[in-house]
């Protein structure tokens, strides 16, 4: 019997309550990367875990959470899941599912794109599909040798469509159209089809795009969008494929090619591709993927191919009754989105992108419920989130990368929440025109002049993403102290917000006598400094912190910046936040 005791206790079980109206339950950021957190039982005895998930990504992070827990699970660990009422709602009815995610199926164990040969496209998979089911045009842009023309072949030929290949940087109209003869009235013109002609293409893929003649991109364009040529219906054309380099950069990071002749993408063309995709390279894949490719590339006659028609057909079902019961969560997210992004000054979208995008969005959501339900069946599909789902959407629908080859994928992650967040609350609720301001760190700043309109969580972490948001290092700091000292003594602020600041201000906060022996480089900013504290700022509650956060950044903590500026910076978060008074009232 004591064996079996000692056994039971070893045997760990784990405290979960899941808020079904919180993606990211049991997440934290601490300084722009997640963590997880959950609580441990053994017995009687409990223990608080905290872990990182080493990734600054949201979607991932979920994935890292939902795969520690599965494995916990595999392991023997049994999960007291607490859910909320109401949190599986059907992932195809109208309202918007806010059921905690799974991990994605296409990250868990790919189904569709590594049984075609496919290494390192395993978090595409749901765009891929998505851009099969809507029959929606699809653009992919990576280095040379990143199977871009692979993949897309491999995909044609599992569909057993009937697929036309054209490589741009060498295409003639004729090669498209056939040979142009005079019609029997000859006062027109009629085309004699050759084996390459586009008439009974049912899939057309365009290699090279950005390398292709300006009068004949114009002649690409109706065929992208409108499946049309010459004014003539495309009746057989489903799907239009097309892949592309990076353009020329003026400036390329070190080990980064620049391709000669590969231009920007005209930016009415690139608006003509719902999906807009970047292929994994070489240096992405991990080392089990790239034994993968190596040992795959000595295999006779290729890898054999997979059916990918059973998930198109399924996520088409999907995508048509997704499209009849949209949610209204969703056009107001990318309303809010577009306000986000226009606001910071990012390049307007057009309106046919805009439809585009919520288009994607509901591929997206059809394709990962498709692969949930293969996957897991009834249950796996109610698990699958809207946010998920609409982020995708947005990352891999901006024309942006084809017409810059490159996406600013924090950017675009801060526009994606802030509209996330926007677009689930009433109209005029403080919150929701508190979250429309597009700068994190005014965010904050009016965050704090709420008061008590925002609840200690929510002002710990907009005070966190406020101060990570700042670029300079010394600013950084600046800011952090101004913050803390105006919501610690008002604020319950959650320990790990608390945590977030104090790392940045410690050395404010507690000073201690040091002697700093400086390089000759350095010498004038001690004098600087030293320079500014005799000038003073007129207020010497104020004059203390200054003295404290100017000689805690020396040596080296001037980065970027001078001394002046970081002063400056903090006199004026001073005088907006009231520190002053604030300081006073707490005493």
């Amino acid at each position: 019997m004591s064996t079996a005791k000692s056994a039971a206790a070893a045997t760990p079980s784990l405290s979960i309550r899941v808020d079904g109206d919180n993606p990211d339950h049991h997440l934290f950021q601490n300084r722009g990367t997640w963590w997880i957190h959950y609580t441990e039982h053994r017995g009687n005895k409990k223990e608080r875990k905290r872990q990182s998930l080493r990734t600054r990504d949201v979607v991932e992070a979920r994935s890292g959470r939902d795969a520690l827990f599965a494995r916990m699970r595999a392991g023997g660990a049994s999960l007291a899941e607490d859910a909320a009422p109401g949190a599986t709602p059907s992932a195809a009815g109208p309202a918007v599912a806010n059921a905690a995610p799974l991990a994605d199926p296409a990250r868990a164990r790919s189904q569709l794109l590594r049984p075609l040969g496919l290494e390192g496209w395993d978090e595409l998979e749901p765009v891929v599909l998505a851009s099969l089911c809507a029959e929606a045009p699809l653009l992919l842009v990576g280095p040379h040798g990143s199977a871009k023309s692979f993949a897309l072949e491999r995909l044609a030929a599992s569909l057993g469509l009937r697929f036309r290949a054209y490589n741009a940087s060498l295409l003639h109209f004729d090669d498209l159209v056939g040979i142009p003869l005079p019609d029997e009235s000859g006062k027109g013109l009629r085309y004699v089809s050759t084996p390459t002609s586009i008439w009974d293409a049912e899939v057309v893929f365009i290699d090279e795009l950005n390398r292709t003649r300006p009068e004949l991109q114009n002649k690409i364009f109706p065929i992208v969008h409108e499946r049309r040529v010459q004014g003539v219906s495309l009746t057989a054309l489903r799907h239009r494929w097309a892949a592309m380099n990076p353009p020329v950069r003026e400036e390329t990071r070190p080990g980064e090619a620049n391709y000669l002749g590969a231009e920007p993408l005209d930016p009415a063309l690139a608006d003509r591709f719902a999906f807009v995709v970047e292929a994994p390279s070489w240096g992405e894949l991990s080392t089990a993927q790239q034994k993968r490719v190596l040992q795959g590339s000595l295999r006779q006659g290729g890898q054999p191919l997979a059916d990918v028609k059973p998930f198109v057909e399924r996520a088409r079902r999907w995508f048509l009754l997704l499209r009849e019961a949209a949610p209204a969560r969703l056009v107001d997210y990318f309303v809010a989105l577009e306000q986000q992004r226009r606001s910071a000054g990012a390049v307007p979208f057009s309106t046919r992108r805009m439809a585009m995008l919520l288009q994607n969005a509901l591929a997206v959501q059809a394709a990962r419920a498709a692969l949930a339900e293969v996957a897991g069946g009834e249950v796996a599909v109610r698990t699958v989130d809207w946010e998920t789902s609409v982020w995708l959407a947005f990352l891999h629908g901006s024309p942006t990368l084809a017409e810059t080859g490159t996406l600013d994928r924090a950017v675009m992650r801060a526009f994606h929440r802030q509209a996330w967040a926007v677009c689930g609350l009433a109209e005029g609720d403080p919150w929701r025109e508190l979250l429309t301001i597009a700068d994190p760190v005014e965010r904050a700043l009016r965050a704090v002049a709420l008061g008590l309109v925002v609840t200690d969580e929510q002002l710990g972490q907009l005070v966190v993403d406020g101060v990570e948001s700042v670029a300079v290092p010394a600013h950084r700091d600046a800011t952090a102290l101004a913050l803390y000292l105006a919501v610690h003594r008002e604020r319950a602020l959650p320990a790990i917000a608390v945590e977030s600041l104090a790392q940045r201000i410690a050395r404010v906060l507690a000073p201690v006598q040091r002697d700093v022996t400086l390089p000759t480089a350095q010498a004038g900013l001690a004098r600087e400094v030293g320079q500014l504290e005799a000038e003073g700022t007129g207020n010497p509650a104020r004059d203390a912190y200054v003295r404290n956060l100017l000689e805690a950044l020396l040596p080296d903590g001037y980065a970027g910046t001078s001394p002046r500026e970081v002063r400056d910076r903090f006199v004026r978060l001073w005088d907006r936040l009231q520190l002053g008074l604030r300081l006073e009232v707490a005493a």
